[in-house]
């Protein structure tokens, strides 16, 4: 699988976890959101991989 594809996948599944976090947003609201904020972190850290920075 090639790293953009990974970017693109883990963004999309932490967008995803987002907008379900905002619809809940009771006991399991919160681990939604917290799963969305480590699948942004992923995808930063694999973006920042493919730019060379």
């Amino acid at each position: 699988m090639k790293p953009l594809h990974v970017f693109v996948l883990t963004a999309l599944c932490g967008f995803g976890l987002a907008v379900a976090a905002v619809y809940i947003l009771a006991g399991l609201g919160w681990s939604l959101l917290a799963g969305a904020g480590a699948l942004f972190l992923i995808a930063g850290f694999v973006r920042r991989g493919l730019t060379g920075e």
